[in-house]
Order: structure tokens, then C-alpha cells, then sequence
């Protein structure tokens, strides 16, 4: 992980403790950190959706070629 995506992180995290600490509600607190809070659960919540099915499509190609390979060694087919 770069250094860049850690600091995003940490960011993101620390407007969303901000928010949730219940000390100040939505309204109350500070555009910057509702926006960037948001944002931060918007990314994780996107990044999920589309790395689970990437692992699947990677993990189904990958048995494919591992498919292929053996089929050709052992000239089966």
C-alpha cells in the first residue's frame, strides 16, 4: 500500500470517528469533515463491490489456464 492511500485512509477515518463521536450531530459539524466522511464510506463501500468479483474472475481465468496447461503436458482431449 503507498503512502498516499494510507494517508486518504487515516483521513477518512478520523472525519468518520468526528461524526459518529456524538458530540456534534450531521448538521452541526463541519462541511469538510461530512463530505470527506462520506466520502470515505462511499470508497470503501465501492471498492468492496468491485474487488470480490475481480478475486472471481481472476480465481475462474486462473483455472482455466491451470485447465489448459495440464491438458497440454498430459496431451488429455
Amino acid at each position: 500500500m503507498n503512502d498516499h492511500d494510507t494517508f486518504f485512509r487515516r483521513m477518512t477515518q478520523e472525519a468518520m470517528e468526528d461524526l459518529t463521536s456524538g458530540k456534534q450531530g450531521w448538521r452541526e459539524v463541519s462541511p469538510n469533515v461530512l463530505t470527506l466522511a462520506c466520502f470515505g464510506m462511499l470508497y470503501n463501500h465501492l471498492s468492496s463491490k468491485i474487488v470480490k468479483p475481480l478475486w472471481f474472475f481472476t480465481a475462474s481465468v486462473m483455472g482455466g489456464v491451470t485447465w489448459y496447461v495440464v491438458r497440454e503436458i498430459l496431451g488429455l482431449l
